[in-house]
């Protein structure tokens, strides 16, 4: 073996090295801890809302993609200070479908016991689909509105009410919601 194949022999596999080390990290869990006000709205049209309420969002947990991987995951805590249900609840995962934009679902499993005595029966409790990006600096919710069926049945679907946060007001959630669109338009 020549002097020069050893070279290239060695550039090759500190190439490899570089390459899975890169690869690797990108597969690390990444520590997610934010806490910020936000709105709720009532849509009536594209530019017309009504304030509902302000809350507090405070997020805590890891988010895991790799480099290669199609679904980003968050597994951990995101508490909206009005909804009981999500306050103390560690046990949400989302699921985001092709990135960030595409949102992911926000359900969270609720024990309830039917009767005093009777063991626990796990419910699952949906917030809605939320929206952000892999920073989850800003985020949209759509809220989930459920109808009864019958028969103990029901059907949820995205409603006219939605929660964006960082926001002070109804003006500002009302540009970070278009702004959310626009970068689900433009992926």
């Amino acid at each position: 073996m020549t002097h020069l194949h050893k070279i290239i022999l060695i550039s090759l596999v500190s190439a490899a090295i570089i390459f899975a080390a890169f690869l690797g990290m990108s597969y690390l869990p990444r520590r997610i801890q934010q806490e910020f006000s936000g709105v709720e709205l009532l849509m009536a049209g594209e530019d017309e809302y009504a304030n509902l309420q302000e809350l507090t969002i405070r997020i805590d947990g890891q988010i895991r993609y790799g480099r290669f991987s199609p679904f980003p995951r968050f597994d951990g805590l995101i508490e909206v200070s009005i909804y009981d249900f999500t306050l103390d609840n560690p046990g949400l995962s989302i699921i985001f479908i092709n990135g960030f934009s595409m949102g992911g679902a926000m359900s969270y499993p609720v024990l309830r016991r039917i009767y005093p005595g009777s063991g626990p029966l796990t419910r699952i409790e949906t917030l809605g689909i939320l929206y952000t990006d892999e920073d989850f600096s800003s985020l949209v919710i759509h809220l989930t509105e459920w109808t009864a069926l019958g028969g103990g049945t029901y059907q949820g679907q995205q409603g006219n009410r939605v929660i964006a946060a960082p926001a002070i007001d109804g003006n500002e959630a009302l540009e970070l919601l278009l702004l959310h669109q626009l970068n689900i338009i433009l992926e």
